[in-house]
């Protein structure tokens, strides 16, 4: 193989393994929320956990994330949804989230 055609190939390689860590990246950002809200199971976790040590760019956003999600903890935190609106929540996210995957 020539010194170009070798060239080539790691960069299809490279560009291979980026689109690879992108596609991974967007698992973890869309499961964030799971992750932070404790409803993920624990291999899923330790995956995700796995790959924030290794991306930085995912625990940005996750932190800014939890940051986000602790705003709007401490900008409402006498507001209750009733039982009612809070299974109906939970009914929709769950009909949602198998949807997708």
């Amino acid at each position: 193989m020539t010194a170009p055609q070798e060239q080539q190939e790691q960069v299809q390689l490279a560009a291979a393994g980026e689109v690879a860590l992108k596609q991974e990246c967007r698992e973890v950002l869309d499961r964030a929320f799971e992750y932070l809200d404790g409803e993920m199971a624990e291999l899923d976790c330790e995956r995700l956990k796995s790959h924030l040590a290794e991306c930085a760019h995912c625990l940005e956003q996750l932190a800014e994330d939890e940051e986000l999600k602790r705003a709007i903890r401490d900008g409402c935190p006498c507001e209750t949804a009733p039982t009612q609106l809070r299974a109906r929540i939970l009914v929709q996210i769950t009909e949602v989230t198998a949807t997708v995957r």
